[in-house]
């Protein structure tokens, strides 16, 4: 969602970046290229002009003039602007009473239930006990979507009992009071648009259960109306923060980014995608990092402790250092990179990996499944002995797989090539096995087909 956005200010930090002198004219020149970033970007025009007045001000101050570096000092006062705009720093959820209630409110269609799901998911692996539980009294089909993702997540489900939505919600908190729930996590009914009917049923439930935590799901791709939906909702509920969902879209991202300013209310999560996992904290400190191509560190390292199998990777490590390295361990290898986001999600992740989008958009993952494909054709024989595979065996693995033969042999040359990197760290060489592997990515010799080419 913020990859437009992301580019043009990426763009413009790295002009500024190394500057020796930074006039006057030349930072109303920067600014005028921000300020039109942003508007592009569908970001409020009455945001766009507070943040460039912020950085404006701050700018024009004495630490940019006594600065040996004013360029990255300016970057640094954008990236502190904006993300005082994103909402300051980051607020975790008030989990204090047993059971916290959290509500869930939004439009109907901006993904409450399924966003329900993964909240619950991401709650129990921090350790809480949690349940699930839907108060739409009018649409039995939406109780029984929240039923369907509570045993996806392993996580209970309670029907609460009664003739309206308080009833409900009052009748669920007692019984996830009694069976010792850390967490409730509430889902209420939606509507087509904002009306009273909706905005009064909200209001009971929330009053009715105490809520700890009232969560407005906005639709990323709703636009500016995503302002006004946000309005409606927190002078009716009073709303503690935001969740973000269908960020993965193809959409401008600034009216998302101007809900913090214009409402108060911080945005706390974002959905990334339609799997259950698919789903990220906000940190606007960090987020706002990401936008101005700096990078996320943290998160990459956050993204591989929560996607990397800690009791394999051991193993693997084991196993590395006695200098054992098969086409099993490259197949896992292939997978722990798919489930951290692919080659694309890291490097946008990765500092100084400022790519044009155009770049981005041709990095293919494509290849790497396919040769996850190619070795889970082999026999467990194949897998561990690689040298056995003869032209039959060659031939039924491409054509179980879906490639072909030359493709086969290609991705065999890479696996050997990193299997004798793996023999020789053995050894105690892992300096001069670092600097081969350099030399070799970065020729694009030893790259896998799609990879780019730094």
């Amino acid at each position: 969602m913020f990859n437009s956005l992301s580019e043009k200010l990426g763009n413009i930090a790295n002009k500024l970046r190394g500057a020796a002198r930074v006039s006057e004219a030349d930072l109303d020149a920067t600014l005028r290229e921000m300020r039109l970033a942003l508007l592009e970007a569908d970001v409020a025009l009455p945001v766009t002009r507070h943040l460039m007045s912020e950085v404006r001000e701050r700018a024009l101050g004495a630490e940019v003039a006594k600065s040996l570096q004013p360029g990255q000092v300016i970057i640094k006062i954008l990236n502190d602007a904006l993300a005082d705009l994103l909402g300051g720093q980051r607020r975790d959820l008030d989990l204090s009473k047993i059971p916290s209630v959290i509500l869930l409110c939004g439009l109907q269609g901006a993904g409450k239930t399924t966003t329900a799901g993964k909240l619950a998911r991401l709650l129990v692996s921090q350790g809480k006990k949690v349940a699930l539980t839907s108060v739409d009294a009018t649409r039995p089909a939406a109780r029984e979507q929240l039923q369907i993702l509570a045993g996806q997540v392993d996580v209970q489900y309670i029907a609460g009992e009664g003739h309206n939505a308080a009833a409900m919600a009052r009748s669920a908190v007692k019984q996830a009071g009694r069976d010792g729930h850390h967490v409730l996590i509430l889902d209420t009914a939606g509507r087509q648009v904002v009306d009273d009917e909706l905005m009064n049923e909200i209001r009971d439930v929330a009053t009715a259960v105490d809520a700890t935590e009232r969560l407005l799901v906005l639709d990323a791709m709703t636009g500016q109306t995503a302002l006004q939906i946000a309005e409606q909702f927190h002078s009716a509920v009073n709303m503690s923060g935001c969740i973000l969902t269908k960020t993965d879209a193809d959409v401008r991202g600034g009216a998302a980014l101007s809900v913090a300013h214009s409402t108060g209310v911080p945005i706390r999560y974002v959905g990334t995608g339609e799997k259950i996992d698919a789903f990220e904290l906000f940190d606007p400190q960090r987020m706002a990092g990401r936008i101005l191509g700096q990078g996320d560190v943290v998160g990459l390292v956050e993204k591989i402790q929560s996607s990397v199998d800690h009791e394999q990777a051991e193993k693997a490590a084991v196993r590395m250092n006695k200098g054992q390295f098969d086409l099993n361990d490259f197949a896992e290898q292939l997978g722990q990179m798919q489930n951290m986001g692919g080659m694309a999600g890291m490097l946008k992740m990765m500092p100084g990996m400022n790519l044009p989008q155009e770049a981005m958009d041709q990095i293919d993952d494509k290849p790497v499944k396919r040769m996850q494909a190619m070795v889970y054709s082999m026999t467990a024989k194949e897998r561990k002995y690689p040298k056995l595979m003869n032209g039959s065996r060659k031939r039924r693995i491409a054509m179980g797989s879906g490639t072909s033969v030359p493709e086969l042999n290609r991705m065999l040359k890479q696996f050997m090539q990193m299997q004798r990197m793996m023999k020789k760290m053995k050894g105690g060489k892992g300096k001069r096995m670092l600097a081969q592997m350099m030399g070799k990515f970065g020729g694009g010799g030893g790259m896998p087909p799609g990879m780019p080419r730094m």
